[in-house]
């Protein structure tokens, strides 16, 4: 599971990386491409770089939850692990007090000394 988690968090350093990229690249064909005519700023490529901002911010906080996710299954997975070993551990001290053999072991064999009268 762990593999999955650094899988998906390699994705997303990726693609955080891939829209910096573009953003960089934007803004250089924005600068190279726009003409200083004032019919040129209805295009208003800036709004689009600001869009491009939120995206990214909302992608680094998906990034944070995503972390707190794994990090919280992992405690879950943690004490369910914790939870069975008692719940096992228990189990295992009432059938010796009741004398039980534990139920994995199968069918039992008397003993020699159970044998003689």
């Amino acid at each position: 599971m762990e593999t999955a988690v650094t899988r998906l968090q390699t994705m997303f350093q990726k693609a955080e990386s891939d829209l910096d990229y573009i953003q960089h690249r934007l803004e250089f064909e924005i600068m190279k491409s726009l003409p200083d005519s004032p019919a040129a700023a209805e295009e208003n490529p800036a709004t689009l770089l600001k869009e491009l901002s939120v995206v990214k911010s909302r992608y680094k906080t998906l990034c944070m939850r995503l972390e707190r996710i794994f990090v919280e299954q992992r405690e879950s997975m943690e004490s369910i692990r914790a939870a069975l070993e008692n719940t096992t551990k228990m189990v295992q001290v009432l059938q010796r007090h009741a004398d039980l053999q534990p139920l994995s072991s199968g069918p039992t064999v008397p003993s020699s000394a159970e044998e003689q009268p």
